[in-house]
């Protein structure tokens, strides 16, 4: 077996790896371009004789992710044209080899706010998807993040607004909630436009859950004025009216919940620290809104 690759892996072992990979075996790379990073991992576009792709190289410290679950998701997504096809998986090594899509550029809500329309038939589509996974349970997701919080990182003045988080998943598991497979991180950053076609990236935390959470996500992400936020769940719910019963409520709750994942998350990670600052902020907001 291949040495696995250390946690911060250069260009050139990535590079010496995919001379190695049976899946380059026929088309071993012309070239190799490291792309940007994120909080989770490093991502490299490669060029072969045979196309163009896109290798993801998760950090190590990442745990509670399922990557055969991403691949079943972003497989499913892929055939519905919402996702690039995952072509590659190696859990050993830590990598996710996809295709890549060429000329495309992150979304801007300032430089794309017309595609709105696009914006809510892919999700849609996405809801629409049958992929067996976990249900989320924020009463039991909320738990395990503080359980991975360093305990030097964690402060007594957190304390408050756990416990405001545990009301209020408490609160949320009493309503009928709107089960479908979400994509669970939709921010500019998980948005490609490729010419006119908009794309989802990143799937790693795609899971059943209420259609809010996705919703929450782009409006707080794309941070959506309240007229914008208005017409982008009109267009929801007309494309799935299933989702209209306790949808003022639901949304309320899983806005406060998204963003306290966020701020749970980042705070579990390293070098995060101010993310988690404007997230805990962002979550203080939007309970003084709801009270």
């Amino acid at each position: 077996m291949a040495q696995q690759l250390p946690v911060t892996a250069t260009e050139q072992q990535i590079w010496h790896l995919c001379q190695r990979l049976e899946f380059f075996a026929n088309h071993l790379p012309l070239a190799l371009q490291k792309l940007a990073t994120s909080s989770t991992n490093d991502n490299y576009y490669i060029h072969t004789q045979r196309g163009h792709y896109l290798l993801r190289h998760y950090a190590s410290f990442v745990t509670g992710v399922c990557r055969q679950q991403e691949l079943r998701c972003q497989h499913a997504a892929a055939a519905v044209g919402i996702a690039a096809a995952p072509l590659c998986l190696n859990n050993h090594q830590r990598i996710l080899i996809t295709e890549f899509l060429t000329h495309s550029r992150h979304f801007s809500w300032d430089l794309h706010a017309a595609e709105m329309p696009q914006l809510i038939s892919q999700l849609v589509k996405m809801h629409q998807l049958k992929v067996q996974t976990p249900v989320l349970d924020a009463q039991l997701y909320l738990p395990r993040l503080r359980e991975q919080i360093p305990a030097d990182v964690w402060q007594t003045a957190d304390e408050g607004c756990y416990q405001q988080l545990e009301q209020v998943a408490s609160q949320f598991s009493t309503l009928n909630q709107d089960m479908v497979l979400c994509h669970m991180d939709l921010h500019s950053g998980n948005i490609l436009m490729q010419q006119q076609k908009l794309w989802f990236i990143d799937f790693e935390y795609c899971q059943k859950a209420d259609s809010c959470f996705d919703l929450a996500a782009l409006i707080i992400n794309l941070d959506l004025n309240p007229k914008e936020e208005t017409a982008l769940l009109a267009q929801y719910v007309k494309a799935r009216p299933a989702a209209t019963p306790q949808l003022e409520m639901r949304l309320a709750l899983a806005k406060q919940l998204y963003i306290g994942f966020c701020w749970l998350w980042y705070l579990c990670l390293p070098d995060a620290q101010q993310k988690a600052a404007l997230a805990k902020q962002k979550l203080q907001q939007l309970a003084n809104c709801a009270a």
